[in-house]
C-alpha cells in the first residue's frame, strides 16, 4: 500500500489493530483463565484447540472478507457469516470453562465493528440468547421475565447496541469525509489537468502571434522586396540594391525576432527602451521601407505599463501597420499613442481604401486581427476597428493601464 492510499484510509480503519488487540486479549486472558480453572468440564487439550480454532477463523475469514475492500457495506453476508462463526465458538468454549465469558469484553465490540447496524443488532441479539442461554442452563432455571440474570443481560445487550449505534455513526461519518476528500482530490485534479491544457493551448496561441507578428511579417517584407527588385531589373541597378538591402535587414531583423520569440522574451524594441521610443522607431522604419508618409503623436503623459500590455500595443502597430501596407493603398498614415487617466488607447489611421474595399492579398492568412484581439484580450482591453468607404480605416486599441 502506497503513502496515499494509507492517507485515505479512514480513522477506523487506521485504528483497527486497537479493535483486534482487545478482542485477541480476552481470547488470551480467557484461556489463561481457563488453564487456572479446575472445575472446567473438558480436557486442556480440547479447549486449547478450540482456541485456536477461534483465533484462526476469526483472522483467516475477517482477511478474506476485507481482501477487495474496507467500505462496511461490502461483503456483508460474509462477514455476518464469520462473526456468527466467532459466537458459536464462542459458546462452545463457555461450555467447556466459564473463564470464557472474559471474551466478551472483546466480542460485543468486535461485532460493530465488521458489521452494518442491522446485522450488528442480529448478531448482539443471537450472542445474548447464547449467554441468557447458558446462564440459565447452568442454574438448571427455565426462562421467566422475572429472572434476574435474563434482565441483566437484556440490558447488557441493549448498551451493546447503543455502543453499535455510536460505533456505525462514527463510521460512517468517517466513511462520508473520507469519499468527499476523495471527490475533492479528484475534481481539483480534474482543473490542475484543465488548467495544464489551458496553458497549452495558451501558449500554442501566443506562439502563433507571435510567429505571425515577427517570422510572417518578416518574411511578407522580405517578399514585397525581392519582388520590387526583380521589376527594377535589368535598367535601374540603384533600385535594385535598395531592395536587396532592405530585404537583407528585415531577414536579419525577423531571424532575431524568431530567436526571441522561441526564448519568450520581450521584442527588441523594447529592450531598454519605453513603449513611444518602441513605436516612433518602427513607424520610421516603416515609413522607409513603405514609402508612405508616417505622423507619430503621443498625448498623455507616459507611465509604466506592463511587458504584456506593452508587447500588445507594440504588435498590434506593426500589424496594422502591416494591413495598410498590404491591403489599403493609403497616402498617409497617423499613429496616435495616448495616455488617459486609467487606459493606454493606440489609434492606427490610414486614408485608405475601407476594410470592406481592400483587396485579398495572398501574403495574408487573416490570423493578425484576431490575434491582435487575443492579445487585448488577454490584457483586460479590446480592439474596435472603424472603417468608412472614402475615409480609410482606424484601428483602435484600448487596455485599462492597471490590469
Amino acid at each position: 500500500m502506497n503513502i496515499e492510499q494509507e492517507r485515505q484510509k479512514d480513522v477506523w480503519v487506521k485504528w483497527d489493530w486497537l479493535w483486534k488487540a482487545l478482542f485477541y486479549a480476552a481470547v488470551v486472558a480467557s484461556t489463561w483463565l481457563m488453564l487456572l480453572d479446575d472445575d472446567r468440564k473438558a480436557p486442556v487439550w480440547l479447549g486449547l484447540l478450540l482456541t485456536g480454532i477461534l483465533l484462526l477463523w476469526h483472522w483467516g475469514g475477517l482477511k478474506l472478507a476485507y481482501r477487495r475492500s474496507d467500505e462496511l457495506d461490502d461483503q456483508v453476508i460474509f462477514r455476518f457469516i464469520v462473526i456468527i462463526g466467532v459466537i458459536v465458538l464462542w459458546f462452545a468454549l463457555v461450555n467447556l470453562s466459564p473463564a470464557y465469558y472474559f471474551t466478551l469484553f472483546g466480542l460485543f465490540g468486535l461485532v460493530f465493528r465488521h458489521l452494518p447496524l442491522r446485522y450488528g443488532v442480529i448478531a448482539i441479539l443471537i450472542l445474548t440468547g447464547s449467554i441468557i442461554y447458558e446462564q440459565l442452563a447452568d442454574a438448571g432455571e427455565t426462562l421467566s421475565l422475572t429472572n434476574s440474570t435474563i434482565w441483566l443481560f437484556l440490558f447488557t445487550a441493549l448498551g451493546a447496541i447503543v455502543l453499535g449505534v455510536w460505533i456505525t455513526a462514527i463510521i460512517g461519518q468517517s466513511t462520508r469525509r473520507r469519499q468527499l476528500i476523495e471527490q475533492l482530490e479528484a475534481t481539483q485534479a480534474e482543473l490542475a489537468a484543465a488548467e495544464r491544457r489551458a496553458g497549452i493551448l495558451e501558449e500554442r496561441q501566443r506562439l502563433a502571434r507571435d510567429i505571425h507578428d515577427t517570422l510572417a511579417q518578416g518574411f511578407t517584407s522580405i517578399v514585397m522586396h525581392l519582388e520590387a527588385a526583380d521589376q527594377a531589373l535589368p535598367d535601374d541597378l540603384d533600385t535594385l540594391q535598395k531592395h536587396l538591402d532592405r530585404a537583407r535587414g528585415t531577414a536579419r531583423t525577423s531571424l532575431e525576432q524568431a530567436r526571441r520569440v522561441v526564448h519568450a522574451l520581450r521584442p527588441h524594441s523594447l529592450d531598454q527602451r519605453s513603449l513611444p521610443d518602441a513605436i516612433e522607431r518602427t513607424a520610421v522604419r516603416w515609413q522607409e521601407e513603405a514609402g508612405i508618409p508616417l505622423t507619430t503623436t503621443i498625448t498623455g503623459d507616459p507611465v509604466p505599463l506592463h511587458p504584456d500590455i506593452e508587447v500588445t500595443l507594440l504588435r498590434a502597430t506593426q500589424e496594422a501597420l502591416a494591413n495598410i501596407r498590404k491591403h489599403a493603398q493609403a497616402t498617409a498614415v497617423q499613429i496616435t499613442l495616448s495616455y488617459i487617466d486609467d487606459v493606454v488607447v493606440l489609434d492606427v489611421q490610414d486614408n485608405g481604401v475601407s476594410f470592406a474595399g481592400a483587396a485579398a492579398s495572398s501574403l495574408s492568412g487573416g490570423y493578425g486581427l484576431q490575434a491582435m484581439r487575443e492579445r487585448a484580450e488577454q490584457c483586460g482591453g479590446s480592439v474596435t476597428l472603424e472603417s468608412e468607404p472614402g475615409e480609410g480605416t482606424t484601428v483602435v486599441v484600448s487596455i485599462p493601464i492597471y490590469s
